[in-house]
């Protein structure tokens, strides 16, 4: 028992001080500290789903079902938290990339804060996949491996969606 009573004086000790190492900083010397923002994440897909399955509920409807539905693959993503500049030129800049000009992008992102999407002052999380320059054998695959009608259990066939490069892709995301 006393050595359980030791134990837990010498961790409160520690923390003590642990506790007393601990200088307070000035926000004038904060702003010169710099780091490393972001992660990186990496993933190896294996999902795999029974069956999805519409129905429609009119009088006259049935269903469709696509049985035994798999994703594999793997992915590289970075997560980073932009400010609203870096924002603003990242969906400019995608814009253009998807053929606007650089006076109808902006004209876009005036409309995302005209109509109350964004703030143009909050920071966003932006979820990347980059290029990576991974082999096409490792990016992602769906397979459906079969369509079926109703109650029936014979089968239009299967379709797969082969290698999905998502290299390039970016995801936005904040709150309102």
């Amino acid at each position: 028992m006393n050595f359980i009573k030791l134990s837990l004086a010498a961790a409160a000790a520690s923390l003590a001080f642990s506790a007393s190492a601990m200088t307070s900083i000035a926000d004038s010397e904060l702003a010169a500290v710099t780091g490393q923002d972001g992660v990186s994440i990496a993933g190896d897909l294996n999902i795999n789903i029974g069956s999805f399955k519409y129905t429609d509920t009119d009088a006259d409807g049935g269903s469709v079902s696509f049985n035994n539905i798999g994703i594999k693959g793997m992915f590289v993503m970075t997560v980073d938290v932009l400010n609203h500049t870096a924002f603003a030129g990242a969906v400019g800049g995608a814009m253009v990339g998807h053929g606007l000009t650089a006076t109808e992008a902006n004209t876009n992102l005036t409309n995302l804060v005209a109509a109350g999407v964004y703030d143009n002052a909050s920071d966003v999380v932006q979820f990347a996949f980059p290029q990576a320059n991974q082999d096409a054998r490792l990016t992602p695959s769906i397979t459906v491996g079969s369509i079926t009608m109703g109650n029936s259990t014979k089968s239009f066939g299967s379709f797969a969606l082969n290698n999905m490069d998502l290299q390039g892709t970016k995801i936005w995301m904040w709150a309102h």
